[in-house]
C-alpha cells in the first residue's frame, strides 16, 4: 500500500479515519501539533509515524517518506464569527494546507483529498448538488473557498477531490448538537432547544471514513474522479425527529423544551449524492437509528 499522510488524525473524523487505514494496511504519517490532545488515537500512535509540525518544518516530513496521498481533515471551526479567531483560521485552514501541497507537490505527491462543508454552498436550492453556487455561510466557509481557489490551481499536477461533507455525526465527537443530545439524554438533564424544526442532512462519521476509503482506492487505480463529491444520508431530518428517535430508543420522554426559530441556521438542507454513488461506487449504510444507537452504546459504556 502506497503511503498516506493524514492531517486532522487527532481529531472526531480523522481519530475514525485512522483506525481504518490501519486496518486496511496503509502506511501513514499523521500531523499533529506538539500541544495536540491525543485521546482519540493514543492506542495507534505506535502504528503510525507522527510528525508536530510546530516544532519540525514540513520540508523534512517529506524528505522522509514518500508520500503519495495527504488526506487534508484538519481544520479550525467556527459556527459564530466573533472577529477574534481570523488570524489563527486563517493561517490553519488557508495557509497551512497550501504550504503542505506546494511542498507534496515538490517532492512527488500524486494526489490530494479535501475536506469541504456544505457551508460553502447557497442552499435555497435543493437538494444540494455539486454544482451549487457558492455562498459562505460564515468565515469558516470563507477560508474552505479560499484554500478551494488555491487547489484549483495544481490541478495539472496531481489528482485532487474535495469530499463536501453535510452533517457529520458519531462516536467521540466534539460537543455538537447530536453528542450534546445523546450525553444529555442518557444523564436526563435537561435539553433547551429552539424550535427543533431546523432540517439537517446527518451522515455518520463511518459512512464518511468509507468515501475517503473508497477515493483512494479508485486515485490508485488511476480512474478518473470528479472534483467534488457530496457525502450526506440525501435526505433531510428535523431536530425534533432527531428527539423522538432518540426517546424510542431509550422508552421514555426527554426532558426537551422548544424555544423560538432560531435566525442564525440554515433551515433546511440535504444533499444530492447521486455523483458518489455513480463514480465511487459509494453509498451511507448507516441510517440515523443505527447510528444513534451506536452512539448511545459508546457513551453508556464510557460512562460506566
Amino acid at each position: 500500500m502506497k503511503t498516506v499522510l493524514l492531517t486532522g488524525a487527532t481529531g472526531f473524523l480523522g481519530s475514525h479515519l485512522l483506525e481504518s487505514l490501519l486496518k486496511n494496511n496503509y502506511e501513514v504519517v499523521v500531523l499533529k501539533r506538539s500541544t495536540s490532545n491525543t485521546w482519540r488515537i493514543d492506542s495507534l500512535l505506535k502504528e503510525v509515524r507522527v510528525y508536530d509540525v510546530d516544532k519540525q518544518p514540513l520540508q523534512k516530513i517529506f524528505e522522509e517518506n514518500s508520500i503519495h496521498t495527504v488526506i487534508h481533515m484538519a481544520t479550525l471551526y467556527r459556527k459564530a464569527d466573533d472577529g477574534v479567531d481570523v488570524q489563527e483560521m486563517i493561517t490553519s485552514n488557508v495557509s497551512f494546507p497550501a504550504s503542505l501541497i506546494e511542498l507534496g507537490v515538490k517532492y512527488g505527491l500524486k494526489a490530494f483529498i479535501n475536506t469541504g462543508t456544505f457551508f460553502e454552498c447557497d442552499c435555497s436550492v435543493l437538494p444540494v448538488t455539486e454544482q451549487a453556487n457558492t455562498k459562505a455561510f460564515n468565515l469558516y466557509a470563507k477560508t474552505k473557498l479560499a484554500f478551494d481557489a488555491i487547489l484549483t490551481t495544481y490541478e495539472k499536477e496531481l489528482s485532487i477531490v474535495t469530499l463536501r461533507l453535510f452533517s457529520p455525526y458519531g462516536e467521540k465527537d466534539n460537543y455538537k448538537l447530536i453528542p450534546m443530545l445523546v450525553k444529555k439524554a442518557l444523564s436526563g438533564l435537561k435539553i433547551e432547544l429552539s424550535d427543533g424544526l431546523q432540517k439537517l442532512d446527518f451522515i455518520y462519521s463511518g459512512d464518511v471514513v468509507n468515501a475517503n476509503l473508497k477515493v483512494l482506492e479508485k486515485l490508485e487505480a488511476n480512474e478518473p474522479l470528479s472534483k467534488v463529491y457530496n457525502i450526506g444520508f440525501g435526505k433531510p431530518l428535523s431536530v425534533r425527529d432527531v428527539v423522538s428517535i432518540l426517546e424510542q430508543k431509550l422508552g421514555r420522554r426527554l426532558d426537551v423544551t422548544w424555544g423560538a426559530v432560531s435566525e442564525y441556521d440554515i433551515p433546511c438542507v440535504w444533499s444530492d449524492i447521486s455523483r458518489a454513488k455513480k463514480d465511487l461506487g459509494w453509498e451511507p449504510e448507516i441510517d440515523i437509528y443505527q447510528g444513534l444507537e451506536y452512539m448511545l452504546n459508546y457513551y453508556m459504556e464510557e460512562s460506566k
